[in-house]
């Protein structure tokens, strides 16, 4: 039955996104001899007519008192970030009447920073939804149903309901979702100059066992080079080793996977599978692949690989990754997924921005998500820059990016529609079939839709996420003997609640399913 409920619903997301994708992509249906560039510049070109009629249903500009947003997204910070919002500035005095002032949390704990702001009450308006489930539960943010009916009509018309319904919680909408593939997966993007220098079969790897081999060359015959690069927010945690199982609690912190074989809830810090798995990656510290300080270390992946500290990064990949870490490493990579796309409720809120229950201007904010949604110029501008500053134009919606040009860190995933993209010269011009291959390729979970409401273990969870965060660098860094850290981590964890809380998600998921 499972099997047959997943088959029907994988059937109607992709359905739904095939029309939504075609919705985007406009002429390019009916221009199917153009060449690659004409295709890609279709694209963006029904967004231009959306612009209009998003201006038109908006209040009029002249109607509105100026405002400041403000924006907190991840990455960065970039030295020039300061005249991308002066561009961005301008343009949007004309559509709403707004200015806005680009925060930018580095990967040095960005949920941990936003998650102050959030406890100390401090006024901003539109943020990356990390914790989403917990914050949203605690009402840290805003519902948006009136606010997008208002709006934001044009986003509602064409963003995936399956999306909307992942960003809904205990009936209300508390995100608007960044429209991108609807599963993900986790995989490796290794620089290209390396893997041709020593003939590695990327291709080859299946498991992450298969890449110890080329470890093993790039420690002899790269010194100066990393192995394999870790650092205080990135280790091969990326890579589950129950893969038939999903994570529940929405944290990514505690350990709470709900095994699709037996829809049972459990601690995957106290299985035979993941003792294996840290074992492997002792190993691998012990060898010398594995840098010193992979615990503590604040490089960010991409800038390892850009100063030739490393050769690869690694965590959740998505149909225009190759483009996305070439950009960002600012050279070629190559990229290969390891585990199987799925799409869980927790991949479709991978991407979402929020408005701050404390926001002064939540009408406003709503109008410039509804044109990151809809509008290509401002779209671009945010995540690409200025041209002939941050990259250079050599077709209508083709651009070669400026090396070392001081704005690169916001990427389309995080925001916005990203089928308004530029184009970058080196990437696949068929984006749009890239994105619905990857999404008739992906794997829908049985329980799609499960969204936890963690109301009544709050304090249990705070506790659990602490615990976590104190063991998990010193466990995936390979640093220590991991089985006696293992056993220490887990009698923490059961005495700060761990069951109640596997029984309340647990009791939660037996109800969502005796309900389907």
């Amino acid at each position: 039955m499972t099997g047959k409920r997943g088959t029907g619903l994988l059937l109607s997301l992709v359905l739904m996104i095939g029309m939504t994708l075609s919705g985007c992509s406009g002429n390019n249906n009916n221009n199917k001899t153009a060449a690659p560039e004409k295709t890609a510049e279709s694209t963006a070109a029904p967004a231009a007519t959306e612009t209009a009629k998003a201006t038109e249903a908006t209040e009029t500009t002249n109607e509105l008192e100026q405002v400041e947003l403000s924006l907190y997204l991840p990455g960065g910070p970039d030295k020039d970030v300061a005249s991308v919002e002066q561009a961005i500035n301008a343009y949007l005095k004309d559509k709403i009447n707004a200015t806005i002032k680009i925060n930018q949390l580095s990967w040095d704990k960005p949920a941990d920073k936003v998650n102050l702001m959030i406890q100390s009450g401090e006024v901003f308006d539109m943020v990356f939804t990390w914790n989403f489930m917990t914050n949203a539960a605690k009402g840290a943010y805003l519902p948006l149903e009136e606010l997008l009916d208002k709006y934001a009509k044009e986003t509602k018309a064409q963003i995936n309901p399956a999306y909307l319904q992942a960003a809904t919680v205990n009936g209300h909408l508390y995100a608007v979702p960044t429209e991108k593939e609807l599963g993900q997966s986790v995989g490796f993007a290794f620089d290209k100059a390396i893997v041709d220098k020593y003939g590695f079969d990327v291709n080859s790897i299946t498991k992450l066992e298969d890449i110890e081999p080329m470890l093993k060359t790039i420690k002899e015959k790269e010194p100066t080079m990393s192995p394999l690069f870790m650092n205080h927010t990135d280790s091969l945690n990326w890579f589950t080793v129950y893969p038939e199982s999903e994570d529940l609690d929405g944290s990514n912190e505690i350990p709470t996977l709900l095994d699709y074989k037996t829809m049972k809830v459990f601690n995957e810090y106290d299985t035979p599978e993941i003792v294996e798995r840290l074992k492997l990656i002792r190993k691998w510290y012990q060898a010398g692949y594995i840098n010193k300080n992979g615990a503590t270390d604040k490089t960010e992946l991409k800038d390892a690989v850009k100063s030739g500290k490393a050769w690869f990064v690694y965590g959740n990949m998505n149909p225009t990754s190759t483009n996305d870490w070439t950009r960002l490493a600012e050279k070629p990579m190559i990229i290969k997924t390891l585990l199987p796309v799925q799409v869980s409720t927790k991949s479709l809120q991978g991407s979402m921005l929020a408005i701050s229950r404390t926001s002064k201007n939540p009408e406003r904010a709503m109008m410039f998500m509804n044109l990151i949604h809809t509008d290509p110029v401002l779209y671009n501008l945010l995540t690409f820059g200025i041209e002939g500053k941050h990259y250079n134009k050599v077709g209508e919606n083709t651009v070669d990016f400026i090396a070392d040009s001081g704005y690169n860190s916001v990427s389309s995933w995080m925001i916005g529609n990203v089928l308004l993209n530029y184009l970058n010269k080196n990437e696949d011009p068929k984006r749009v079939q890239l994105y619905t291959d990857w999404n008739k390729n992906s794997k829908v979970s049985p329980v799609i839709g499960f969204v936890f409401d963690s109301t009544k273990v709050q304090s249990q969870i705070g506790a659990l996420i602490n615990i976590t965060k104190q063991y998990k660098n010193t466990l995936y860094s390979g640093e220590q003997d991991p089985e006696p850290i293992l056993k220490e981590m887990n009698s923490k964890l059961k005495a700060a609640g761990l069951e109640a809380v596997i029984n309340e998600i647990q009791a939660q998921m037996d109800a969502f399913l005796a309900a389907k």
